[in-house]
Order: structure tokens, then sequence, then C-alpha cells
């Protein structure tokens, strides 16, 4: 009896050695980087290829097809428009486009998800963002939507 239980403590030993191993192994996400706004805004407008956002977006703010949200036709006049404003568009006003730190309070986000709380999905007529792309965005969000 003596060497079953001996025999028994080992192996939950083991056990908990692997646990541990592999859990230490399996946390790598952790340390991975966040976005940043230059890997979303390359993401986003791409202005060489097929462009997610610029078609309608670097139209004039007050283009009521844009949703009255113009981000220009730059890096800097993007995040300038998106982070901390607040929306104009008539069907999602009140909320704020970019709130840093908070992907779930961001109208930019919640838009670009399936299930938007006001108006469509954007991009409108266009391919929706695949989950890896709305990772990308949640992260750069989550970390603070700094301007890098």
């Amino acid at each position: 009896m003596r060497r079953r239980a001996f025999g028994a403590s080992r192996f939950v030993v083991a056990l908990g050695l692997v646990g541990c191993s592999s859990s230490t192994s399996s946390s790598p996400s952790s340390s991975v980087e966040p976005s940043t706004f230059t890997d979303v805004y390359a993401m986003m407008f791409p202005l060489a290829t097929k462009g997610q956002c610029n078609f309608c977006h670097s139209l004039p703010p007050n283009e009521k097809s844009n949703g009255n949200l113009s981000m220009g036709e730059d890096k800097a006049s993007a995040y300038a428009a998106l982070v901390g404003k607040p929306s104009a568009s008539h069907s999602c006003s009140g909320g704020t486009l970019v709130v840093a730190g908070q992907p779930d309070a961001s109208l930019f986000f919640q838009k670009l998800s399936a299930s938007p709380a006001c108006g469509g999905r954007m991009p409108l007529g266009g391919d929706p963002l695949t989950p890896e792309q709305l990772d990308m965005i949640r992260s750069w969000i989550s970390a603070g939507a700094k301007d890098d």
C-alpha cells in the first residue's frame, strides 16, 4: 500500500511539473508587443492596394456617405480624426470613435465588428475585417491607442 501511495504521489507531482512547464510555454502572448497605429493604418488604408477605408473616409468631413468622418489622406490626419473624437454620424452620434485603453467602448472598433451598436458594419459594401485584423485593432486600442 505504501508503494501505491508513493507511486500515486509521484504521478501527481509529475503532472504538476508538466502542467507548470506547459503553462509557461503556452503564455508567449503575454510578451507579444501590442499593435501600433502604423500597423493599423497600413492595414486599413493601403493606398497602393485595395483600400478598406480610404475610398469613403478620405472624402471631406461634411460628406453624408462617409458618416461625416474624414480621416484625410495620411496617417497623422487619420489618427487625429479617430482618437478621443466624438462621432459626427447621425446614426452613431454621441459615441467616441477611439477610447484609449477601451476597445469595446470605441465606436471605431464596434463598427468594424460583426454586430455594431449603431449603423452598419464597416467597411460598408466591402469585405469584413478578419479576426486577425480585428485583434490588431483591439491590441492597439487596449495598449492606449498611442500614435507612434
